[in-house]
């Protein structure tokens, strides 16, 4: 993975990276909104909302759940 894509560790924010389909790309996101719970296993809460695309969902044990 290109280091500008690999989270810093000491970052409280991580970025978080998703499939966009109405613009056809990847689009990442700063999480600064968002408690960081675990680095590993991810844990993000609350949910996440792109408004891009309207892909929500939460990011819990490093895994993605739909909303």
């Amino acid at each position: 993975m290109p280091d500008e894509l690999t989270a810093v560790p000491s970052d409280p924010n991580p970025w978080f990276w998703h499939w966009c389909p109405p613009r056809g790309r990847w689009e990442g996101h700063a999480t600064g909104n968002h408690d960081l719970i675990s680095r590993r296993p991810l844990h993000l809460e609350p949910s996440l909302l792109w408004p891009c695309c309207g892909t929500h969902g939460w990011v819990r044990d490093g895994q993605w759940t739909p909303a």
